[in-house]
């Protein structure tokens, strides 16, 4: 035998060893990686919509100023909000077209049935996702704008999830480590990964006032939200703590904890700017701390980078609190437990 014929016949053997669901992996990964990253371009994209009030900038609706797809480069350049809004149309177009090819090759590829519904649903997700940005622009409907703002940070969540689950390592027949740990983790992550996205849900409130909502709502969801925040920050830190004791045993779930805690605390100092460059500095830390001079310039470059910024990273860290509650599912097991 030549050693092209045993290179061959090695290469066959670790296919069969890795397994057909394994070896047929490889592109739906790489789309799915491709999805998640257009998807988190959609979401910075929208934030900066919402920031600047662009979202009725093009008030037709599939059309652009009654053109398909793609409008006059002197319609679509001419203005800037017109800009805004129409390339979040063309890159929600080309996150709805790459989740569409990354489906069919998941149900042509992957023999887990589950995994075919999941393509379905993320399939379904974005198409609503669409819908509820059509409806908004032709209703100019400030409750679908809020939705609208809870469902594209779980659709990101979802093509999150699909990289982990086309991934190679998820697809290794590793048996899960039995650890004591393993039955708090199990509620604990799911847990933080709710209350993150929570505080998303909170977010889109302050985000999309209506119009006619009586300024003591402001108040209400301010405080929820900041209760939320210590709650969840709490959360947080008895996660990572619980998971980085473990370091050695799951680095793999120690590398997202940590992002877990570094992208919480980044949004936690998101948050507070958001604050300062929306509505100025408190008035207990002009009265106790210091009189810092500081004018809100609305619609200002330092406001929307910030603002949107805080809205971005809130979808990164529900996304890190997902993935570490995928993996620890994964990998530990209750011990006694034969699941």
């Amino acid at each position: 035998m030549t050693q092209a014929d045993q290179r061959e016949t090695g290469s066959v053997a670790d296919a069969n060893r890795r397994g057909p669901e394994q070896a047929s992996t490889r592109w739906p990964h790489r789309l799915a990686w491709l999805t998640v990253c257009l998807a988190f371009s959609l979401v910075w994209l929208g934030g900066t919509v919402t920031t600047y009030e662009a979202g009725m900038a093009v008030e037709d609706w599939p059309t652009t100023f009654g053109y398909w797809f793609y409008c006059p480069l002197h319609l679509w350049l001419g203005t800037w909000d017109v800009f805004l809004e129409h390339t979040h149309r063309m890159l929600a177009q080309l996150v709805g077209l790459s989740t569409i090819v990354l489906a069919v090759l998941i149900w042509k590829s992957d023999r887990r049935r589950w995994m075919w519904w999941l393509a379905a649903a993320a399939v379904a997700v974005i198409c609503f996702q669409g819908l509820l940005g059509g409806l908004r622009v032709l209703g100019d409907a400030r409750m679908l704008a809020r939705i609208h703002a809870c469902t594209a940070p779980l659709f990101f969540a979802l093509a999150a999830a699909m990289v982990a689950w086309t991934s190679p390592a998820w697809l290794r027949p590793d048996p899960p480590a039995s650890d004591p740990a393993a039955r708090r983790l199990h509620w604990l992550s799911p847990g933080t990964t709710l209350g993150i996205y929570a505080l998303i849900v909170l977010g889109a409130q302050l985000r999309h006032p209506m119009w006619d909502t009586a300024p003591g709502w402001f108040l209400f969801w301010l405080w929820t939200k900041l209760i939320a925040v210590g709650l969840v920050a709490t959360a947080v830190a008895w996660l990572a703590a619980v998971v980085l004791q473990r370091a050695a045993a799951a680095p793999i779930l120690a590398r997202r904890a940590r992002w877990l805690v570094l992208l919480f605390c980044v949004q936690l100092l998101l948050g507070a700017g958001t604050w300062v460059v929306n509505y100025n500095w408190p008035a207990w830390s002009r009265d106790y701390v210091a009189a810092i001079d500081y004018t809100v310039l609305q619609e200002g470059r330092l406001q929307v980078l910030v603002t949107t910024a805080h809205a971005a990273v809130g979808a990164l860290s529900l996304v890190a609190a997902l993935s570490l509650t995928l993996w620890s599912f994964r990998r530990l097991r209750v011990r006694g437990s034969d699941s």
